[in-house]
């Protein structure tokens, strides 16, 4: 996931929130595109199986 916010930032993206790990596992950052639309990028996290 980081080599894919580095690449977008590299090009030139508005980063609006930054890379960050959330205590369950997901992995996610967003972008706001020239049009303002906010896309975020989510790595989701295997459920455990118990």
């Amino acid at each position: 996931m980081a080599e894919q916010e580095k690449r977008l930032r590299d090009a030139g993206a508005q980063i609006t929130m930054p890379l960050r790990q959330e205590p369950w596992g997901e992995a996610l950052f967003q972008v706001t595109d020239p049009n303002g639309v906010i896309v975020q990028f989510v790595e989701w996290a295997a459920p455990e199986h118990g």
